[in-house]
């Protein structure tokens, strides 16, 4: 792989994690300093609302009280992350992807550090309430998955294109013994 696609590839990374820290900070900021704790503000009423929380567990409230095991997991993935970025990505969509999972972990990990809680307030009334960076975290894994599940490896397309060219030269060899 070429350095300098790679590069370019590191540059989504980054792009993808520093918009998606963005959105989520300031989304989180405007709730914050417009909406009172534990108020809702209906969307679209009866589908979604805007309401005010402060997560002190994990997603869906899971491992409530934990806050400093998740700081230290928060702190391990976003390493891992950078790690992933600053190596560099064969494909445009698994940087960008990676990057809205960076951007995710750092923006709940922030309001951790800052708070001592996430701040989640997008309300369905039907699924746990949540915040931009779960969304980014939740939407960059499942396109990693489906990517991984659908999509054939690189090297593949170049043995496909291999084979092809080595039939191709071949008939072109018989059509020639023949003439």
């Amino acid at each position: 792989m070429e350095v300098s696609l790679l590069r370019r590839h590191r540059r989504w990374f980054f792009a993808a994690a520093v918009l998606t820290l963005l959105v989520d900070q300031i989304s989180k900021a405007l709730i914050r300093a417009y909406i009172p704790l534990g108020a809702s503000v209906p969307i679209i009423p009866n589908a979604i609302y805007l309401t005010y929380t402060q997560n002190l567990g994990a997603a869906f409230g899971l491992f409530p009280n934990a806050t400093m095991l998740l700081i230290i997991v928060a702190l391990f993935v976003s390493a891992v992350f950078l790690w992933l970025g600053r190596q560099g990505f064969d494909r445009r969509r698994v940087a960008i992807a990676t990057g809205m999972m960076l951007g995710g972990a750092v923006g709940n990990l922030l309001d951790r550090l800052r708070f001592g809680a996430v701040t989640d307030f997008v309300d369905l009334r039907v699924w746990p309430i949540f915040n931009f960076a779960d969304t980014a975290l939740t939407v960059g894994a499942l396109l990693l998955l489906w990517w991984g599940a659908v999509a054939q490896p690189s090297g593949s397309h170049q043995k496909t294109n291999e084979s092809l060219e080595d039939k191709t030269a071949g008939l072109e060899q018989r059509e020639e013994a023949k003439g």
